[in-house]
């Protein structure tokens, strides 16, 4: 199989978790579906039909953590504009009234994403765009105000593994539901390293209902995880092994 790694990096992003209201607090990871979105932005796909590229499996991809995981909080003005059409004829603050919101965000963050596409045109497309460091439109880490950035590292073969009897380490985050048993964690004798459980959104629908969802672990300042996974790919160059989703 062949893969394009790149790193994305950002001084602030915030992946909302979708099931927070008032304080939106921030996944440790930009979601799959996200990474959709950042792909349509460098390809120019349009947005409301981006997702359509999309569907049914047609993209598998990894993610693991260049830098350790630093958040902070924020706080916003938010504006009602359901009673008004234009910011400059705004009467006052009881037409429009401001609401102050605290957004958790990610400071200073870095991941290396791997994406494999089952369509070979769009593929080489997105490969073309990363090596010319091209983007159709400007991408962000979640919010349209926070504008990110990304490195092209290249294109190489990952091979299928299966092996269900060793402890391998892995560079990516790796979904739970990969881990053949509770045994096939080691979390023991691994010095200071510190591991995360999140829940975050896999695959959507054009009209933006969620059709998947899935658990992950991680370990917060990016160092890899040993585990017992009876597939997964490794990419022998990088000496990286990854679990694609």
């Amino acid at each position: 199989m062949r893969i394009l790694v790149f790193d994305l990096f950002a001084p602030y992003g915030h992946f909302r978790v979708p099931y927070t209201t008032t304080s939106p607090l921030t996944l440790p990871v930009p979601s799959k579906t996200a990474l959709y979105g950042i792909f349509g932005a460098i390809l120019g796909l349009d947005k409301s039909d981006y997702l359509n590229y999309f569907q049914d499996g047609a993209c598998k991809l990894s993610i693991s953590i260049r830098k350790p995981l630093k958040k902070t909080q924020i706080s916003e003005n938010l504006i009602n504009t359901t009673k008004v059409q234009m910011f400059a004829i705004m009467d006052s603050r009881k037409e429009a009234p401001h609401t102050q919101i605290r957004y958790e965000l990610l400071k200073d963050s870095e991941y290396r994403i791997y994406v494999h596409m089952n369509d070979d045109k769009l593929f080489n497309s997105l490969e073309q765009c990363l090596s010319l460091h091209r983007s159709a439109y400007s991408i962000s880490f979640g919010l349209s105000e926070l504008l990110a950035n990304y490195s092209f590292i290249g294109s190489f073969d990952a091979d299928l593994v299966e092996n269900i009897d060793d402890f391998t380490e892995f560079s990516s985050i790796i979904p739970l539901d990969k881990i053949s048993s509770s045994g096939a964690l080691s979390l023991i004798g691994d010095g200071n390293k510190k591991y995360i459980r999140f829940h975050m959104t896999l695959e959507m629908k054009p009209d933006r209902e969620i059709a998947k969802t899935g658990d992950f672990i991680s370990e917060v300042s990016g160092e890899k995880i040993k585990a017992k996974i009876s597939k997964y790919h490794a990419v022998d160059t990088l000496n990286e092994n990854i679990v694609l989703f």
